[in-house]
């Protein structure tokens, strides 16, 4: 694609960041040595595979993720949480101002800000172990990282968007879409993408959390991604209202 050539897939990761995913490394480290202890040590019985009655290990996730995120309780209740349509179901409560940073290895960094002391919400986590930490409102605030958790997909809800190629570590294209997008989203996108270097016979379609609804608080793109020749070749993220939409454009370098 033309003007993709300078683009990137992904951001440079911030100390916040960092600091998340040294800690996400670390707790699965531990939980993984630690289980290895436990099943070393302790006496244990082979369960028959024939018996009907063998104990399973059951897999627990939570409907809802609990977060606090404040000066009186900062937690993560629920270790794994099942994806749905919209996205991840949270729950979180804090300050008003506090502001969350989620980290996950291979993944985009999410941020997002309190702007109510409690509220519901699907934030644009795809699959795989994540790391949170809360910043409490005022600037300077040091972030805490609450805990960790671990987004499952047993509905296939998520689909891939990140581009099939190497981040070239330079930047993303802002392309400003014509009026019409919320009548014909991906005719408005090819229509406004082609001088990017889309071609007529590229597939557009709605990726991530293809049920998702756009919001600026918290932040939840619209996303898209461009398919060529069964490769995934450029990722949009879409925002906007009423007649004035714009597509963050993160796609491959050109052949």
């Amino acid at each position: 694609m033309r003007r993709f050539s300078h683009l990137s897939a992904q951001d440079a990761s911030s100390p916040v960041e960092t600091l998340l995913l040294a800690a996400l490394a670390f707790l699965v480290a531990a939980a993984v040595v630690g289980f290895g202890l436990m099943m070393t040590l302790q006496p244990r019985a082979v369960p028959d595979p024939t018996d009907p009655a063998a104990p399973t290990v059951p897999v627990v996730s939570a409907p809802v993720l609990q977060i606090a995120c404040g000066a009186d309780a900062a937690s993560v209740e629920g270790g794994a949480v099942d994806a749905t349509p919209r996205g991840v179901p949270v729950e979180i409560s804090g300050d008003d101002g506090a502001r969350l940073r989620f980290a996950s290895l291979g993944a985009p960094a999410y941020g997002m800000r309190l702007f109510e002391p409690s509220g519901e919400y699907a934030l644009p986590l795809q699959p795989g172990g994540w790391a949170v930490s809360c910043a409490g409102p005022g600037t300077g605030a040091a972030p805490v990282v609450l805990g960790t958790f671990e987004v499952r997909d047993p509905r296939e809800a998520y689909l891939r968007a990140l581009p099939d190629c190497p981040a070239t570590g330079c930047c993303d294209d802002i392309v400003q879409l014509p009026p019409g997008f919320a009548d014909d989203d991906i005719g408005t996108l090819h229509a406004a993408l082609a001088d990017a270097g889309v071609l007529p016979t590229d597939m557009i379609e709605r990726a991530g959390y293809a049920a998702s609804r756009f919001s600026a608080r918290p932040p939840n793109p619209l996303v898209y991604r461009v398919v060529r020749n069964l490769q995934i070749v450029a990722r949009l993220d879409v925002a906007g209202r009423g007649d004035a939409w714009s597509a963050k454009v993160s796609g491959c370098p050109a052949a």
